[in-house]
């Protein structure tokens, strides 16, 4: 579980190491572990690229919640070699809940976003029998009728889970929030009946999806997703409108002009039919892509958006 005193903690030890010099070939770098959804979309661009400039390294610098990888690149010579992965959680969430975090969003130059993914409201068909529930509505009435009583799984604190689950619980429906080191662990406690349900990224619970281990109660955007067809929140009288998305950025001195290049070369890659449905089938909801300025003044957007709310998981 990630406090704030182990994050601190863990800021401490990044930030005190020495960092091995950047390779001389294009890097992008992955704030998380190898075998998620970011890292696997970003091997599917990295093996659509290459043929421009070379073969590309990514290079997964996991630890403090996505800091280290972020600082890492935030260092990098700002010469379009190095790009970090950034998301919402390294790029808004977290910028907003640590105020020790070595790296401000300012510290970047947006190229793109790449995705922009719904999360689910997910249970695993035995905890469903267990608890008498067949769908969405019977779960929202599961928790009014045993607030504080139900668990509720996710991939770490900061992450999107934690905060659709904040919100369920800012919202009157109390749950116990029961964080994980990432969804892979947070979706086999939900699995062993050791919590009840989760809100997962769509392209992270596809595959336990597909084969029955899990089954979609609802979606969190406000738009539905046309491959899920379990109803939204706020159709169900729920306010709510959070997906997860990630996109490419620089370090904060590279040229717009490189930054341009780049958003060309990504977009002219995502053109093969071939690579997009290698990406969609990876990121659970294909490519959208924002050129550098359009990227830039998303994630503005995205800061106002949670800014009130997030700050008060703070307090």
């Amino acid at each position: 579980m990630l406090t704030r005193r182990t994050f601190s903690l863990a800021l401490a030890a990044l930030c005190s190491g020495a960092w091995a010099k950047p390779s001389q070939r294009m890097r992008i770098v992955v704030p998380y572990p190898a075998g998620g959804p970011l890292d696997a979309a970003a091997r599917v661009l990295s093996e659509a690229m290459k043929n421009r400039f070379g073969r590309i390294l990514v290079d997964n610098r996991a630890g403090a919640a996505g800091a280290r990888g972020m600082l890492e690149v935030k260092n990098a010579k700002p010469d379009g070699m190095t790009l970090a992965v950034g998301a919402l959680a390294t790029l808004v969430v977290n910028p907003i809940l640590f105020n020790d975090l070595p790296y401000k969003p300012s510290d970047f130059r947006p190229v793109c976003l790449l995705s922009n993914v719904p999360n689910v409201l997910v249970m695993s068909p035995e905890n469903m029998k267990r608890l008498c529930i067949k769908d969405a509505r019977d779960l929202i009435d599961c928790i009014k009728e045993n607030p504080s009583k139900l668990n509720c799984a996710s991939g770490g604190t900061g992450s999107a889970g934690h905060i659709l689950n904040a919100l369920f619980n800012s919202l009157g429906f109390k749950t116990v929030h029961v964080p994980y080191a990432g969804a892979a662990a947070a979706q086999l406690s939900v699995l062993s009946g050791e919590t009840d349900f989760m809100f997962d990224n769509f392209a992270s619970a596809k595959a336990a999806i597909a084969d029955g281990r899990l089954k979609v109660l609802a979606q969190t955007a406000s738009l539905a997703h046309p491959d899920i067809t379990a109803p939204t929140l706020t159709s169900l009288g729920i306010k709510c409108d959070i997906s997860t998305w990630f996109g490419l950025v620089a370090p904060k001195a590279t040229s717009p002009e490189k930054c341009e290049e780049l958003y060309l070369a990504v977009k002219d890659a995502l053109s093969s039919i071939e690579v997009a449905q290698k990406f969609a089938a990876v990121t659970g909801g294909g490519s959208e892509l924002l050129s550098p300025t359009a990227f830039s003044t998303w994630i503005e957007a995205e800061q106002v958006k949670y800014h009130s709310f997030l700050k008060t998981l703070t307090q």
